[in-house]
């Protein structure tokens, strides 16, 4: 039968490779200002995540600094069908899935050292996106994708240069790990299951100046990596394996960034970032059976994106700070019904609208810590996916999230 599984692997890579190219990207989940909704990350160091945020502005820190912070990321992922039709067909609203996002722990770390007034060097580890769906394997859309993670880790070792009392730049080098782990159930008898990993690497480029002690600018510009992840697909029909080497291109956008930090008065300080994502790179998806030959080449059709977001600290005593911000960002498909085909079950995209808040409590004068929770709201996207024989995925989701954690900074 081995001759007859081999085309029948080929035919379901090529269904079912578009579920393996999307995830979530929220830069809060680096740089720690969840509570301003992204707003001030490239021109403040609140403590070490400079490190990963701003490597130029490791110079405002005056001590060795480490931070750490523990966080979860709560996503709701509501599919409601509109007219599905052929092998996605079905009156039963138990086919819409349910609930498919999931809750996931988090957690990062950052450390900067002042080695002199002008140099500083930094390490971070974080994430800043990745995602953990799971609609079962009895939804309508199961043949699609039954179940994915994807986890991005990446590790920054930076070093800053203070050129003199206003000006400062900063460099990293990032190294990204990501992985995957997707099933699909095509029919009760038949399964598969796709799982791989890449490494990365890449850079992360700083820019901070100082107009005064209240007044600070920063921008950073941090390269795309393109990620080829290799392992492998392992085709199930009636209890029968078959594994073979595949590899699937994944994208993580170039990101330029810019903030500003101005102190009103002794109580109450505004900050604001814009931001651009190179998002439009990701114009396909290419999945290879490596043992076949084989490829499929799905359209994407992804444009760049872009994002606002304004915050406020408000010191109510020498202690304690209060915090809060808003925030946009476009989507990576338009409006336009012409791209519902283009919206996949593994992430469906949209606009994001961005709500947070938290407080800061300094206990002493080297230790202070921070709790912030986000409201995400990620749209209400349609889906037309249109498979094989005549049939279609036709709905629209309702999608949300939340970020919620605690960060401490100790000081040596």
């Amino acid at each position: 039968m081995k001759f007859l599984l081999k085309p029948l692997a080929v035919s379901i890579a090529l269904v079912s490779m578009p579920s393996l190219a999307a995830g979530t990207v929220l830069s809060e989940l680096g740089s720690l200002n969840a509570s301003t909704a992204g707003a001030g990350s490239a021109a403040i160091s609140e403590g070490a995540e400079s490190a990963y945020s701003n490597p130029a502005a490791m110079s405002l820190v005056e001590k060795s600094t480490l931070t750490g912070s523990l966080q979860v990321f709560n996503l709701n992922l509501e599919y409601q069908d509109e007219g599905s039709y052929g092998r996605f067909g079905g009156s039963d609203s138990h086919l819409d899935g349910g609930n498919a996002g999931s809750a996931l722990p988090l957690g990062s770390v950052y450390w900067v050292n002042p080695v002199s007034d002008k140099w500083a060097f930094g390490f971070a580890m974080a994430s800043q996106g990745g995602s953990s769906v799971d609609y079962g394997n009895d939804w309508r859309g199961a043949s699609l994708i039954s179940s994915v993670d994807l986890v991005t880790v990446q590790v920054n070792a930076s070093v800053s240069y203070k050129v003199n009392d206003q000006w400062a730049v900063g460099l990293g080098l990032v190294s990204e790990y990501a992985s995957i782990i997707q099933t699909q159930q095509f029919a009760p008898n038949i399964s598969s299951e796709y799982e791989a990993g890449s490494m990365e690497f890449g850079v992360n480029l700083g820019l901070h100046y100082t107009i005064n002690e209240d007044n600070m600018l920063g921008l950073t510009v941090r390269s795309g990596l393109d990620h080829t992840l290799e392992g492998d697909f392992r085709l199930n029909r009636n209890g029968n394996i078959e594994t073979y080497d595949a590899s699937l291109g994944l994208v993580a956008p170039a990101i330029i960034k810019m903030s500003g930090y101005h102190a009103l008065n002794d109580k109450f300080a505004l900050l604001w970032s814009l931001d651009w994502q190179d998002w439009s790179k990701n114009q396909s998806s290419v999945l290879i059976l490596d043992e076949t030959g084989h490829q499929a080449n799905i359209d994407r059709n992804w444009q760049d994106t872009y994002s606002a977001s304004l915050g406020m600290h408000y010191q109510v005593s020498p202690q304690w700070r209060l915090e809060f911000g808003v925030g946009y960002e476009s989507s990576p498909l338009s409006d336009s019904a012409d791209n519902t085909p283009n919206q996949y079950p593994d992430l469906p995209v949209d606009e994001i609208i961005r709500v947070g808040t938290g407080a800061t409590y300094q206990a002493t004068e080297n230790f202070s810590i921070n709790f912030f929770v986000e409201y995400l709201d990620l749209g209400t996207p349609e889906i037309h996916y249109e498979g094989l024989a005549n049939s279609a995925l036709v709905g629209q989701y309702n999608n949300d999230a939340g970020i919620a954690g605690i960060t401490m900074n100790w000081q040596f």
